[in-house]
Protein backbone atom coordinates (compact mmCIF):
# COMPACT_ATOMS: atom_id res chain seq x y z
CA UNK A 1 0.00 0.00 0.00
CA UNK A 2 3.12 2.10 1.26
CA UNK A 3 4.57 1.54 -2.54
CA UNK A 4 1.19 2.76 -4.41
CA UNK A 5 0.48 5.69 -2.66
CA UNK A 6 4.41 6.80 -3.53
CA UNK A 7 3.81 5.95 -7.17
CA UNK A 8 0.90 8.19 -6.93
CA UNK A 9 2.40 10.88 -5.10
CA UNK A 10 5.57 10.91 -7.84
CA UNK A 11 2.84 10.95 -10.63
CA UNK A 12 1.05 13.58 -9.38
CA UNK A 13 4.00 15.43 -9.23
CA UNK A 14 5.39 15.15 -12.47
CA UNK A 15 1.82 16.07 -13.77
CA UNK A 16 2.08 19.67 -11.93
CA UNK A 17 4.05 22.64 -13.69
CA UNK A 18 7.33 23.20 -11.20
CA UNK A 19 6.20 27.17 -11.06
CA UNK A 20 4.18 28.00 -7.75
CA UNK A 21 2.48 24.55 -7.45
CA UNK A 22 -0.07 24.78 -10.65
CA UNK A 23 -1.97 22.02 -12.37
CA UNK A 24 -1.55 21.64 -16.02
CA UNK A 25 -4.44 21.32 -18.48
CA UNK A 26 -3.83 19.06 -21.58
CA UNK A 27 -5.21 20.29 -24.56
CA UNK A 28 -5.90 18.64 -27.78
CA UNK A 29 -4.24 19.50 -30.97
CA UNK A 30 -4.85 18.02 -34.79
CA UNK A 31 -2.14 18.56 -37.20
CA UNK A 32 -3.72 20.73 -40.18
CA UNK A 33 -0.94 21.49 -42.17
CA UNK A 34 2.52 20.29 -43.11
CA UNK A 35 5.73 21.82 -44.91
CA UNK A 36 8.03 18.81 -46.58
CA UNK A 37 11.22 20.01 -47.12
CA UNK A 38 14.19 17.78 -48.44
CA UNK A 39 15.08 16.93 -45.17
CA UNK A 40 12.81 17.25 -41.93
CA UNK A 41 9.43 19.15 -42.17
CA UNK A 42 7.01 22.27 -40.45
CA UNK A 43 4.45 20.91 -38.69
CA UNK A 44 1.50 23.55 -38.23
CA UNK A 45 -0.93 22.46 -35.44
CA UNK A 46 -3.80 24.24 -33.75
CA UNK A 47 -5.72 23.13 -31.07
CA UNK A 48 -8.51 25.24 -28.89
CA UNK A 49 -9.89 25.69 -25.20
CA UNK A 50 -11.74 27.51 -22.49
CA UNK A 51 -9.36 30.00 -20.03
CA UNK A 52 -10.06 30.45 -16.67
CA UNK A 53 -9.02 33.38 -14.83
CA UNK A 54 -5.59 33.89 -13.59
CA UNK A 55 -2.44 31.99 -14.38
CA UNK A 56 -2.96 28.66 -16.41
CA UNK A 57 -0.56 26.09 -17.86
CA UNK A 58 -1.99 24.23 -21.01
CA UNK A 59 -0.09 20.74 -22.08
CA UNK A 60 -0.20 19.94 -25.62
CA UNK A 61 0.55 16.04 -25.65
CA UNK A 62 0.86 13.42 -27.80
CA UNK A 63 3.90 15.58 -30.39
CA UNK A 64 6.51 14.03 -31.87
CA UNK A 65 9.80 13.28 -29.64
CA UNK A 66 11.64 15.06 -32.62
CA UNK A 67 10.90 18.72 -32.25
CA UNK A 68 13.57 20.91 -32.43
CA UNK A 69 12.61 23.02 -29.33
CA UNK A 70 14.43 26.14 -30.94
CA UNK A 71 11.85 26.30 -33.47
CA UNK A 72 8.88 25.96 -31.70
CA UNK A 73 6.41 29.32 -32.69
CA UNK A 74 3.26 29.63 -30.44
CA UNK A 75 0.29 32.06 -31.42
CA UNK A 76 -3.09 32.12 -30.21
CA UNK A 77 -6.65 34.57 -30.80
CA UNK A 78 -8.39 35.26 -27.70
CA UNK A 79 -8.44 37.95 -24.74
CA UNK A 80 -5.55 36.44 -23.17
CA UNK A 81 -1.78 36.95 -22.54
CA UNK A 82 1.25 34.35 -23.52
CA UNK A 83 3.01 34.13 -20.92
CA UNK A 84 6.06 31.15 -21.32
CA UNK A 85 6.69 28.22 -23.70
CA UNK A 86 8.46 25.26 -22.66
CA UNK A 87 9.38 22.18 -24.67
CA UNK A 88 9.58 18.71 -22.62
CA UNK A 89 9.84 14.84 -23.58
CA UNK A 90 7.07 12.50 -21.86
CA UNK A 91 8.47 9.13 -20.91
CA UNK A 92 5.10 8.26 -18.88
CA UNK A 93 1.99 8.71 -20.90
CA UNK A 94 0.92 5.74 -22.29
CA UNK A 95 -0.69 6.67 -25.54
CA UNK A 96 -4.42 5.13 -25.80
CA UNK A 97 -4.75 1.63 -27.52
CA UNK A 98 -5.20 2.27 -30.65
CA UNK A 99 -8.06 0.29 -32.58
CA UNK A 100 -6.00 -1.75 -34.44
CA UNK A 101 -4.31 -3.24 -31.34
CA UNK A 102 -7.43 -4.03 -29.88
CA UNK A 103 -8.35 -6.44 -32.80
CA UNK A 104 -5.31 -8.00 -32.50
CA UNK A 105 -5.54 -9.08 -29.20
CA UNK A 106 -8.44 -10.32 -29.43
CA UNK A 107 -7.88 -12.37 -32.28
CA UNK A 108 -4.90 -13.65 -30.36
CA UNK A 109 -6.96 -14.73 -27.51
CA UNK A 110 -9.51 -16.51 -29.58
CA UNK A 111 -6.72 -18.26 -30.99
CA UNK A 112 -5.16 -19.45 -27.82
CA UNK A 113 -9.04 -20.46 -27.19
CA UNK A 114 -8.67 -22.34 -30.43
CA UNK A 115 -5.26 -23.99 -29.33
CA UNK A 116 -6.04 -25.27 -25.84
CA UNK A 117 -9.16 -26.47 -27.57
CA UNK A 118 -7.34 -28.66 -30.13
CA UNK A 119 -4.61 -29.46 -27.34
CA UNK A 120 -7.59 -30.89 -24.73
CA UNK A 121 -9.01 -32.91 -28.28
CA UNK A 122 -5.78 -34.57 -28.90
CA UNK A 123 -5.44 -35.72 -25.55
CA UNK A 124 -8.66 -37.27 -25.37
CA UNK A 125 -7.70 -39.08 -28.88
CA UNK A 126 -4.72 -40.51 -27.20
CA UNK A 127 -6.46 -42.56 -24.22
CA UNK A 128 -9.60 -43.71 -26.28
CA UNK A 129 -6.11 -45.23 -28.48
CA UNK A 130 -4.78 -46.38 -25.01
CA UNK A 131 -7.83 -47.77 -23.93
CA UNK A 132 -8.53 -49.54 -27.32
CA UNK A 133 -4.94 -51.02 -27.23
CA UNK A 134 -5.18 -52.03 -23.70
CA UNK A 135 -7.88 -53.88 -23.93
CA UNK A 136 -7.60 -56.73 -27.60
CA UNK A 137 -8.24 -59.39 -25.76
CA UNK A 138 -11.12 -62.04 -27.70
CA UNK A 139 -13.17 -64.32 -25.40
CA UNK A 140 -11.67 -66.58 -22.45
CA UNK A 141 -9.24 -69.18 -22.46
CA UNK A 142 -12.05 -71.68 -22.08
CA UNK A 143 -14.56 -69.94 -24.86
CA UNK A 144 -12.85 -70.19 -28.22
CA UNK A 145 -13.80 -67.29 -31.26
CA UNK A 146 -15.33 -68.35 -34.06
CA UNK A 147 -13.23 -66.93 -37.67
CA UNK A 148 -16.10 -64.83 -38.55
CA UNK A 149 -16.51 -63.08 -34.80
CA UNK A 150 -12.68 -62.63 -35.10
CA UNK A 151 -12.75 -60.75 -38.59
CA UNK A 152 -15.26 -58.60 -37.19
CA UNK A 153 -13.44 -57.80 -33.77
CA UNK A 154 -10.31 -57.07 -36.06
CA UNK A 155 -12.41 -55.15 -38.47
CA UNK A 156 -13.24 -53.04 -35.60
CA UNK A 157 -10.12 -52.62 -34.23
CA UNK A 158 -8.66 -51.55 -37.41
CA UNK A 159 -11.11 -49.06 -38.52
CA UNK A 160 -11.21 -47.37 -35.49
CA UNK A 161 -7.54 -47.12 -34.42
CA UNK A 162 -7.28 -46.01 -37.96
CA UNK A 163 -9.98 -43.29 -37.44
CA UNK A 164 -7.87 -42.01 -34.15
CA UNK A 165 -4.67 -41.95 -35.75
CA UNK A 166 -6.67 -39.60 -38.57
CA UNK A 167 -8.05 -37.35 -36.05
CA UNK A 168 -4.73 -36.89 -33.75
CA UNK A 169 -2.64 -35.99 -36.90
CA UNK A 170 -5.75 -33.18 -37.79
CA UNK A 171 -5.49 -31.78 -34.72
CA UNK A 172 -1.64 -31.75 -34.81
CA UNK A 173 -1.67 -30.04 -38.27
CA UNK A 174 -4.28 -27.86 -36.67
CA UNK A 175 -2.73 -26.95 -33.45
CA UNK A 176 0.50 -26.25 -35.74
CA UNK A 177 -1.08 -23.65 -38.13
CA UNK A 178 -2.56 -21.74 -34.96
CA UNK A 179 0.69 -21.67 -33.17
CA UNK A 180 2.05 -20.29 -36.26
CA UNK A 181 -0.39 -17.34 -36.34
CA UNK A 182 -0.18 -16.46 -32.63
CA UNK A 183 3.90 -15.90 -33.24
CA UNK A 184 2.84 -13.57 -36.45
CA UNK A 185 0.04 -11.79 -34.19
CA UNK A 186 2.27 -11.82 -31.07
CA UNK A 187 5.56 -10.34 -33.37
CA UNK A 188 2.97 -7.76 -34.69
CA UNK A 189 1.76 -7.00 -31.61
CA UNK A 190 5.35 -6.45 -30.22
CA UNK A 191 6.13 -3.90 -33.00
CA UNK A 192 2.92 -1.63 -32.57
CA UNK A 193 3.41 -1.84 -28.38
CA UNK A 194 7.00 -1.00 -28.94
CA UNK A 195 5.68 2.29 -31.11
CA UNK A 196 2.87 2.90 -28.46
CA UNK A 197 4.78 2.97 -25.80
CA UNK A 198 7.47 5.42 -27.53
CA UNK A 199 8.25 9.14 -25.60
CA UNK A 200 6.08 11.73 -27.16
CA UNK A 201 6.95 15.42 -27.13
CA UNK A 202 4.59 18.08 -25.29
CA UNK A 203 4.84 22.07 -25.46
CA UNK A 204 3.67 23.47 -22.17
CA UNK A 205 2.20 26.76 -22.73
CA UNK A 206 1.81 29.83 -19.79
CA UNK A 207 -1.01 31.71 -20.34
CA UNK A 208 -2.38 34.98 -18.30
CA UNK A 209 -6.14 35.22 -18.47
CA UNK A 210 -8.81 37.68 -16.61
CA UNK A 211 -11.86 36.46 -17.36
CA UNK A 212 -13.04 33.08 -18.34
CA UNK A 213 -12.14 33.13 -22.16
CA UNK A 214 -12.19 30.79 -25.45
CA UNK A 215 -9.00 30.47 -26.49
CA UNK A 216 -7.46 29.57 -30.38
CA UNK A 217 -3.76 28.50 -30.67
CA UNK A 218 -1.44 27.46 -33.36
CA UNK A 219 1.63 26.03 -32.98
CA UNK A 220 4.32 25.75 -35.57
CA UNK A 221 7.56 23.64 -35.01
CA UNK A 222 10.48 21.69 -37.11
CA UNK A 223 10.66 18.38 -36.95
CA UNK A 224 13.31 15.80 -37.91
CA UNK A 225 12.42 12.26 -39.35
CA UNK A 226 10.63 13.66 -42.57
CA UNK A 227 11.48 14.45 -45.89
CA UNK A 228 10.80 13.54 -49.30
CA UNK A 229 12.70 12.88 -52.58
CA UNK A 230 11.68 13.63 -56.76
CA UNK A 231 10.79 10.87 -58.71
CA UNK A 232 9.74 11.34 -62.36
CA UNK A 233 7.87 8.92 -65.22
CA UNK A 234 9.22 10.19 -68.60
CA UNK A 235 6.93 9.48 -71.58
CA UNK A 236 7.34 9.45 -75.31
CA UNK A 237 4.92 7.90 -77.98
CA UNK A 238 7.65 8.81 -80.84
CA UNK A 239 10.44 11.13 -81.28
CA UNK A 240 7.94 13.86 -83.51
CA UNK A 241 5.82 14.81 -80.03
CA UNK A 242 6.57 16.26 -77.29
CA UNK A 243 8.07 14.26 -74.20
CA UNK A 244 5.35 14.04 -70.88
CA UNK A 245 6.71 14.35 -68.04
CA UNK A 246 4.90 12.98 -64.58
CA UNK A 247 6.61 15.15 -61.57
CA UNK A 248 6.31 13.04 -58.24
CA UNK A 249 7.39 13.26 -55.17
CA UNK A 250 8.15 10.23 -52.23
CA UNK A 251 7.35 11.78 -48.78
CA UNK A 252 8.21 9.77 -46.40
CA UNK A 253 8.18 10.44 -42.06
CA UNK A 254 8.77 8.53 -38.92
CA UNK A 255 8.50 11.22 -36.19
CA UNK A 256 5.85 9.06 -33.93
CA UNK A 257 2.80 10.85 -34.98
CA UNK A 258 0.67 10.03 -37.96
CA UNK A 259 -0.27 12.70 -40.66
CA UNK A 260 -3.99 12.22 -40.86
CA UNK A 261 -5.75 14.23 -43.98
CA UNK A 262 -3.70 17.06 -43.77
CA UNK A 263 -2.55 19.94 -46.04
CA UNK A 264 0.61 18.98 -47.80
CA UNK A 265 3.47 21.70 -48.88
CA UNK A 266 6.67 20.42 -50.34
CA UNK A 267 9.47 22.52 -50.38
CA UNK A 268 13.00 22.39 -52.29
CA UNK A 269 14.54 24.04 -49.25
CA UNK A 270 16.60 21.96 -46.73
CA UNK A 271 17.21 23.60 -43.46
CA UNK A 272 18.94 20.94 -41.84
CA UNK A 273 21.84 22.30 -44.47
CA UNK A 274 24.47 24.85 -43.09
CA UNK A 275 23.15 28.01 -43.96
CA UNK A 276 26.95 29.84 -42.84
CA UNK A 277 28.88 31.08 -45.33
CA UNK A 278 32.36 29.51 -46.57
CA UNK A 279 35.32 31.12 -45.22
CA UNK A 280 38.33 30.35 -47.27
CA UNK A 281 41.65 30.50 -45.22
CA UNK A 282 45.13 31.11 -46.96
CA UNK A 283 46.54 28.35 -48.99
CA UNK A 284 50.29 27.31 -48.20
CA UNK A 285 52.24 25.22 -50.50
CA UNK A 286 54.80 22.55 -48.73
CA UNK A 287 57.39 20.45 -50.50
CA UNK A 288 57.87 16.69 -48.72
CA UNK A 289 59.48 13.61 -50.99
CA UNK A 290 57.33 11.63 -54.18
CA UNK A 291 55.53 8.64 -53.16
CA UNK A 292 55.56 5.61 -55.34
CA UNK A 293 52.93 5.48 -57.39
CA UNK A 294 51.23 2.37 -58.76
CA UNK A 295 49.01 1.85 -61.26
CA UNK A 296 46.74 -0.73 -62.80
CA UNK A 297 47.89 -1.10 -66.09
CA UNK A 298 44.12 -2.34 -67.43
CA UNK A 299 41.64 0.15 -68.21
CA UNK A 300 38.32 -0.79 -67.62
CA UNK A 301 35.12 -0.13 -69.23
CA UNK A 302 32.30 1.45 -67.80
CA UNK A 303 28.70 -0.13 -68.35
CA UNK A 304 25.61 1.89 -68.87
CA UNK A 305 22.10 0.62 -67.79
CA UNK A 306 20.65 -2.35 -69.27
CA UNK A 307 20.09 -2.99 -72.52
CA UNK A 308 16.76 -2.71 -74.02
CA UNK A 309 15.33 -2.20 -77.55
CA UNK A 310 14.17 0.66 -78.86
CA UNK A 311 10.02 -0.22 -79.19
CA UNK A 312 8.27 0.92 -82.19
CA UNK A 313 5.24 2.71 -81.95
CA UNK A 314 2.11 1.05 -82.23
CA UNK A 315 -1.24 2.24 -83.53
CA UNK A 316 -3.81 1.33 -80.92
CA UNK A 317 -7.80 1.85 -81.38
CA UNK A 318 -8.97 3.26 -77.75
CA UNK A 319 -11.98 4.53 -76.60
CA UNK A 320 -12.10 7.80 -75.89
CA UNK A 321 -13.11 8.93 -72.15
CA UNK A 322 -12.55 11.25 -69.73
CA UNK A 323 -9.17 11.76 -68.25
CA UNK A 324 -8.67 10.79 -64.68
CA UNK A 325 -7.38 13.84 -61.92
CA UNK A 326 -5.00 13.66 -60.33
CA UNK A 327 -3.70 15.43 -57.45
CA UNK A 328 -1.35 17.55 -60.35
CA UNK A 329 -5.02 18.69 -60.86
CA UNK A 330 -4.84 20.32 -57.37
CA UNK A 331 -0.94 21.60 -57.13
CA UNK A 332 0.05 25.12 -56.85
CA UNK A 333 3.42 25.98 -57.18
CA UNK A 334 5.27 29.02 -55.99
CA UNK A 335 8.90 30.51 -56.17
CA UNK A 336 11.13 32.97 -54.22
CA UNK A 337 14.34 33.92 -53.96
CA UNK A 338 15.24 30.46 -51.92
CA UNK A 339 13.10 27.90 -52.99
CA UNK A 340 10.07 26.85 -54.98
CA UNK A 341 7.00 25.20 -53.13
CA UNK A 342 4.10 23.03 -54.36
CA UNK A 343 0.81 23.29 -52.52
CA UNK A 344 -1.10 20.03 -52.99
CA UNK A 345 -4.49 21.22 -53.19
CA UNK A 346 -5.79 17.68 -51.49
CA UNK A 347 -5.19 15.88 -48.39
CA UNK A 348 -3.41 13.44 -48.11
CA UNK A 349 -2.74 11.43 -44.95
CA UNK A 350 0.64 10.21 -44.40
CA UNK A 351 1.26 7.60 -41.95
CA UNK A 352 4.77 7.26 -39.76
CA UNK A 353 5.95 4.44 -40.89
CA UNK A 354 9.58 5.30 -42.25
CA UNK A 355 7.65 3.75 -46.11
CA UNK A 356 7.86 6.11 -49.49
CA UNK A 357 4.51 7.52 -50.05
CA UNK A 358 3.91 8.52 -53.89
CA UNK A 359 2.15 12.37 -53.97
CA UNK A 360 2.26 14.01 -57.73
CA UNK A 361 3.14 17.26 -58.11
CA UNK A 362 2.57 17.84 -61.71
CA UNK A 363 2.17 16.85 -65.65
CA UNK A 364 4.18 18.60 -68.04
CA UNK A 365 4.20 18.35 -71.39
CA UNK A 366 7.91 19.63 -72.57
CA UNK A 367 9.21 20.07 -76.19
CA UNK A 368 12.20 18.64 -77.10
CA UNK A 369 15.04 17.83 -79.85
CA UNK A 370 15.38 14.21 -79.96
CA UNK A 371 19.32 13.24 -80.85
CA UNK A 372 21.43 9.98 -80.71
CA UNK A 373 24.50 10.11 -78.70
CA UNK A 374 27.44 7.35 -78.35
CA UNK A 375 30.79 6.53 -76.58
CA UNK A 376 31.66 3.61 -78.65
CA UNK A 377 35.13 3.80 -76.90
CA UNK A 378 33.24 2.39 -73.71
CA UNK A 379 29.86 1.18 -75.43
CA UNK A 380 29.37 0.79 -78.90
CA UNK A 381 25.29 1.07 -78.44
CA UNK A 382 23.66 4.61 -79.51
CA UNK A 383 21.59 6.44 -77.05
CA UNK A 384 18.76 8.25 -77.60
CA UNK A 385 18.71 11.17 -75.89
CA UNK A 386 15.42 13.95 -75.52
CA UNK A 387 17.21 17.54 -75.03
CA UNK A 388 14.64 19.98 -73.06
CA UNK A 389 15.07 23.73 -73.01
CA UNK A 390 13.62 26.29 -70.29
CA UNK A 391 13.87 23.23 -68.06
CA UNK A 392 14.34 25.60 -64.56
CA UNK A 393 10.65 26.88 -65.71
CA UNK A 394 9.23 23.21 -64.15
CA UNK A 395 11.12 23.10 -61.18
CA UNK A 396 13.34 20.05 -61.93
CA UNK A 397 15.65 18.37 -58.79
CA UNK A 398 17.81 15.46 -59.68
CA UNK A 399 16.34 12.39 -58.96
CA UNK A 400 15.22 9.04 -60.64
CA UNK A 401 12.67 8.99 -63.67
CA UNK A 402 11.15 5.72 -65.31
CA UNK A 403 11.37 5.51 -68.62
CA UNK A 404 8.48 4.64 -71.35
CA UNK A 405 8.61 4.95 -75.18
CA UNK A 406 6.25 4.12 -77.44
CA UNK A 407 3.98 3.23 -74.55
CA UNK A 408 6.81 0.06 -73.16
CA UNK A 409 8.27 0.76 -70.07
CA UNK A 410 12.40 0.97 -71.45
CA UNK A 411 14.11 1.67 -68.00
CA UNK A 412 15.05 3.56 -65.13
CA UNK A 413 17.20 6.56 -65.82
CA UNK A 414 18.75 9.69 -64.10
CA UNK A 415 18.24 13.14 -64.31
CA UNK A 416 21.00 15.32 -62.90
CA UNK A 417 19.76 19.07 -63.17
CA UNK A 418 23.29 19.97 -61.45
CA UNK A 419 24.58 21.28 -64.49
CA UNK A 420 25.21 25.53 -65.98
CA UNK A 421 23.93 24.27 -69.51
CA UNK A 422 21.01 25.74 -70.90
CA UNK A 423 19.77 22.28 -72.26
CA UNK A 424 18.93 19.31 -69.66
CA UNK A 425 19.34 15.38 -71.56
CA UNK A 426 17.00 12.89 -70.80
CA UNK A 427 18.15 9.35 -71.85
CA UNK A 428 15.49 7.13 -73.41
CA UNK A 429 17.83 4.05 -72.95
CA UNK A 430 19.60 2.46 -76.61
CA UNK A 431 18.32 2.37 -79.76
CA UNK A 432 19.58 -0.53 -81.83
CA UNK A 433 18.44 0.39 -84.94
CA UNK A 434 21.64 2.69 -84.98
CA UNK A 435 24.66 0.17 -85.34
CA UNK A 436 28.34 1.62 -84.24
CA UNK A 437 31.45 -0.45 -84.77
CA UNK A 438 34.97 1.16 -83.61
CA UNK A 439 37.85 -0.96 -85.22
CA UNK A 440 41.50 -0.13 -84.78
CA UNK A 441 43.53 1.03 -88.21
CA UNK A 442 46.54 -2.00 -88.22
CA UNK A 443 47.86 -0.01 -91.35
CA UNK A 444 48.74 3.07 -89.31
CA UNK A 445 48.71 1.62 -85.81
CA UNK A 446 52.84 1.11 -85.48
CA UNK A 447 55.98 1.97 -82.68
CA UNK A 448 59.02 3.80 -83.81
CA UNK A 449 62.24 4.75 -81.82
CA UNK A 450 62.97 8.72 -82.49
CA UNK A 451 66.33 8.71 -80.81
CA UNK A 452 66.19 8.31 -76.94
CA UNK A 453 61.80 8.74 -77.16
CA UNK A 454 59.56 5.72 -78.63
CA UNK A 455 56.39 7.12 -80.70
CA UNK A 456 53.45 5.07 -80.91
CA UNK A 457 50.64 5.48 -83.27
CA UNK A 458 47.14 4.72 -82.75
CA UNK A 459 44.30 4.61 -85.56
CA UNK A 460 40.67 3.90 -85.52
CA UNK A 461 37.70 3.87 -87.54
CA UNK A 462 34.57 4.85 -86.06
CA UNK A 463 31.44 3.80 -88.45
CA UNK A 464 27.57 4.94 -87.93
CA UNK A 465 24.97 3.02 -90.07
CA UNK A 466 21.20 4.13 -89.40
CA UNK A 467 18.82 0.59 -90.01
CA UNK A 468 15.86 3.24 -88.61
CA UNK A 469 13.27 3.77 -91.28
CA UNK A 470 13.68 7.70 -90.03
CA UNK A 471 16.61 9.98 -90.65
CA UNK A 472 18.62 10.74 -87.05
CA UNK A 473 21.52 12.96 -86.11
CA UNK A 474 24.07 11.49 -83.69
CA UNK A 475 26.65 12.73 -81.49
CA UNK A 476 29.84 10.27 -81.56
CA UNK A 477 32.43 11.00 -78.45
CA UNK A 478 35.81 9.68 -78.10
CA UNK A 479 39.22 11.02 -76.60
CA UNK A 480 42.94 11.35 -76.88
CA UNK A 481 44.75 11.44 -73.92
CA UNK A 482 46.08 14.65 -71.98
CA UNK A 483 49.58 14.97 -71.44
CA UNK A 484 50.86 15.90 -67.67
CA UNK A 485 54.25 17.66 -69.10
CA UNK A 486 56.81 17.90 -71.43
CA UNK A 487 58.44 14.41 -71.31
CA UNK A 488 55.01 12.95 -72.66
CA UNK A 489 54.00 14.72 -76.39
CA UNK A 490 50.73 13.78 -77.36
CA UNK A 491 49.60 14.91 -80.99
CA UNK A 492 46.23 14.65 -82.71
CA UNK A 493 47.21 13.33 -86.34
CA UNK A 494 43.33 13.35 -88.12
CA UNK A 495 40.15 13.42 -86.57
CA UNK A 496 37.48 14.07 -89.81
CA UNK A 497 36.96 17.34 -88.87
CA UNK A 498 35.48 16.67 -85.20
CA UNK A 499 35.08 19.52 -82.60
CA UNK A 500 38.21 19.02 -80.34
CA UNK A 501 39.03 20.26 -76.42
CA UNK A 502 42.64 20.04 -76.32
CA UNK A 503 42.28 20.32 -72.20
CA UNK A 504 40.18 17.59 -71.83
CA UNK A 505 41.21 15.67 -74.85
CA UNK A 506 37.68 15.10 -76.06
CA UNK A 507 36.34 14.89 -79.83
CA UNK A 508 32.81 15.37 -80.70
CA UNK A 509 31.29 14.33 -83.94
CA UNK A 510 28.11 15.65 -84.95
CA UNK A 511 25.97 13.70 -88.10
CA UNK A 512 22.55 13.63 -89.90
CA UNK A 513 21.81 9.83 -91.01
CA UNK A 514 19.22 9.53 -93.43
CA UNK A 515 17.40 6.31 -93.09
CA UNK A 516 19.97 3.53 -94.41
CA UNK A 517 22.75 5.80 -94.68
CA UNK A 518 26.32 4.89 -93.49
CA UNK A 519 29.51 7.19 -92.40
CA UNK A 520 32.71 6.71 -91.41
CA UNK A 521 35.18 8.88 -89.28
CA UNK A 522 39.04 8.71 -88.59
CA UNK A 523 40.98 9.44 -85.38
CA UNK A 524 44.73 8.88 -85.72
CA UNK A 525 46.84 10.08 -83.00
CA UNK A 526 50.44 9.49 -81.80
CA UNK A 527 52.23 9.85 -78.41
CA UNK A 528 56.06 10.39 -77.68
CA UNK A 529 57.94 9.31 -74.69
CA UNK A 530 61.47 8.30 -73.03
CA UNK A 531 62.23 5.15 -74.53
CA UNK A 532 63.26 4.11 -70.87
CA UNK A 533 59.93 4.70 -69.60
CA UNK A 534 56.66 3.15 -69.21
CA UNK A 535 53.23 5.08 -69.16
CA UNK A 536 51.53 3.09 -66.59
CA UNK A 537 48.26 4.08 -67.66
CA UNK A 538 48.38 3.75 -71.06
Amino acid sequence: MKTVFTSFILLATLRSFAVLGTEEKPVKSIVEEVTVYLSGAEIHRSGNTTLNPGTSYLVFENLSPYIDKNSIQVTGKGKFTILSVVHRINYLNEKEKPLEIKVLEDSLESLNMKLNFQTGLEGVYKNEESMILSNQSIGNKDVGVDAVDLEEVANFFRRRLTDIQQKRMDAQALKKKLSEDIVKINKQLQEMNSIRNKSTGEIVVGVSVKEKTPAIFNINYFVGNAGWAPFYDLRAEDVKNPVELNYRAKVFQSTGVNWDNVKITLSTLNPTRSGTKPVMYPWTLQLSLPAPVYRDAMQTKAAYGQKAAMPQAMAMEVQEMDKAETTADFTTVSQNQLSAEFKIGIPYTIPSDGQKHDVTIGNHSLPVTFIHFSVPKLDKDAFLLAKVTGWEDYKILSGEANIYFGGTYVGKSFINTKTTNDTLDFSFGRDNSVVITREKIKDFTNKKWIGTNKKETFAFEISVRNTNQNPVEITIEDQVPISPGKEIEVELDESSSAEYNAESGKLLWTMPLRSGETKKVRLIYSVKYPKDKIIYNF
